[in-house]
């Protein structure tokens, strides 16, 4: 009776703290996981300039409280930044990896996550544990935070279900044009969500390639980070890289990029994993040039709900000012570069098409 007089408490105050974020009343709100620094700028700078065009936008930074990422440095920020259409918010409860694809203790915060917001992003990090998606590590699988994914996977999952419990009845049957974007690790959680699994490592198990020199004498259309960083180790590189990816004749993707009138567009990558097995109900909306790495994903019964292998969303990608080197002494401009490669629109039309689905979508319940 004493465990279970706790659980009750705990949940009790927990739906406190929920009550408490979302009391504002903003017109739309999006939910934000893993909100880092980084990612706070780079949403902020997106809103103020106009690229994501959402009036009234309120912006719920969303972690897990077990999260390596040292929240305290995102409270800072928006303390001395002022931010007031930014808030954070700690989601406590036992999560273990067995939990992920059954309701628990973190069931009830992510249900009212998902009703009182209009759409959730998840954005980029490290490496899934293997044993999520019932494999065996590889050596190159590096885990830096396994409760982050523990995290995400079990909200993606329950937002759209999957394979790993098919009797689950997944939150967007409530709500089938619920809006979902997911970036780089995002769109492997969602796709290890539904019940698929991944490549742990693109150059060794799809390109058979060892060294650090050899991926880097690939085709930049080969290539989906930079390796150049650890070759310079006394150089400050940045790790990405940008290449062309084909998007599908078919799927969300398309119409962006025929509007766009970029066929092949250029995007920002920085991973070393990809999508392997496709879970349940994904259908594949893009992949690289050579089609041996899946680059967007689209869930067919739930068609808002887009994965891209890519970064659309850092603020250096549309500021002209912004500079990256990943060669050294070789400094350059992501914008002129999707500039000249007619790939700035592709990317504009896809956050020009997320703020308009966000403002015709269903209000999320003020209630």
């Amino acid at each position: 009776m004493r465990k279970a007089g706790f659980k009750i408490k705990s949940l009790f105050l927990l739906t406190i703290v929920l009550l408490i974020a979302f009391q504002g009343q903003a017109q739309h709100r999006l939910v934000l996981l893993h909100p880092t620094v980084s990612n706070i700028e780079n949403m902020e700078w997106m809103v103020e300039n106009k690229i994501i065009d959402i009036p009234d936008v309120e912006m719920i930074g969303v972690y897990y409280a077990n999260e390596a990422y040292n929240y305290a440095v995102s409270e800072k920020y928006l303390a001395e930044h002022s931010l007031k259409n930014y808030q954070l918010l700690k989601i406590e409860g036992e999560l273990k990896p067995e939990d992920i694809f059954h309701e628990n203790s973190c069931t009830p915060a992510f249900r009212k996550l998902f009703e009182k917001s209009d759409a959730i992003l998840f954005f980029g990090g490290p490496d899934i544990p293997a044993a999520i998606y019932g494999e065996e590590q590889n050596l190159l699988t590096v885990v830096t935070d396994p409760y982050r994914h523990y995290f995400e996977t079990s909200l993606f999952f329950h937002l759209i279900g999957g394979s790993r419990n098919a009797e689950f009845k997944p939150f967007l049957a409530d709500n089938p044009d619920f809006i979902i974007r997911a970036f780089c690790l995002g769109m492997q959680t969602m796709n290890v969500a539904a019940g698929g699994t991944l490549i742990q490592d693109i150059p060794l198990e799809i390109y058979h390639l060892n060294t650090l020199e050899k991926v880097s004498d690939q085709p930049v259309e080969n290539q989906h980070r930079s390796y150049a960083t650890p070759l310079y180790p006394l150089e400050d590189l940045w790790g990405g890289v940008f290449h062309p990816i084909s998007i599908s004749k078919t799927g969300y993707l398309n119409d962006i990029a025929t509007l766009s009138g970029a066929t092949t567009p250029k995007v920002l990558s920085y991973h070393h994993q990809t999508v392997g097995h496709i879970g349940t109900n994904l259908t594949v909306i893009a992949s690289s040039i050579d089609g041996k790495v899946i680059e967007g994903l689209q869930d067919t019964k739930y068609k808002n709900v887009v994965g891209v292998q890519f970064h659309p969303e850092p603020f250096a990608l549309y500021n002209p000012e912004a500079k990256f080197t990943t060669i050294p002494g070789s400094p350059f401009s992501p914008n002129e570069l999707l500039v000249k490669s007619n790939s700035l629109a592709f990317h504009k039309l896809f956050w020009k098409d997320f703020s308009e689905k966000v403002m015709q979508n269903k209000k999320f319940n003020k209630n």
